[in-house]
């Protein structure tokens, strides 16, 4: 898949708008071969700062176990539908695309884990997220290491 396949599709996501405000969301961690591993729900919130042509976006997962994971990022607007990232456990920095109805995001995380205060695992991200409606985004991302996946997430946004 490519992010060119979304040109001119509709309605558009634009991430420093979708983002801006409160966010709720739900999904499901899945093996590559099958298999429920995890549930989770989300709490968001971002602010565009339009001068800096930054978002900062702040989100906090708590999956079925009661483990939470706070993500704090600066995403940067770019030319050309081109984003970058920041955010404090990132290696480097994300990378992302849009066009249309469509943002690929990708990025490379030391990822807290199950098991202990800290258990963690370095895990490359490829996250597709598909804009619905105007409150609506559905992600489909994989996990792995090496740019071999093994987990699939499937996420659903809605602005509040």
């Amino acid at each position: 898949m490519d992010i060119k396949d979304f040109v001119g599709t509709s309605p558009e996501l634009l991430p420093e708008s979708y983002l801006a405000g409160d966010l709720e969301g739900w999904g499901v961690v899945e093996r590559l071969t099958g298999g429920l591993q995890q549930r989770f729900a989300v709490k968001a919130r971002g602010t565009w700062d339009e001068a800096a042509r930054v978002l900062s976006f702040t989100e906090t997962w708590t999956f079925d176990d009661g483990r939470q994971d706070t993500l704090s990022w600066r995403i940067a607007k770019l030319a050309s539908g081109r984003y970058s990232g920041e955010e404090p456990r990132v290696e480097g920095e994300a990378e992302g695309d849009r066009a249309g109805c469509a943002f690929n995001w990708r990025y490379t995380r030391d990822t807290p884990q199950s098991g202990g205060d800290n258990k963690s695992m370095v895990l490359n991200f490829n996250d597709w997220f598909y804009r619905i409606d105007e409150r609506v985004v559905m992600v489909r991302g994989s996990a792995g290491r090496a740019g071999i996946p093994f987990s699939i997430v499937h996420a659903t946004y809605r602005r509040l």
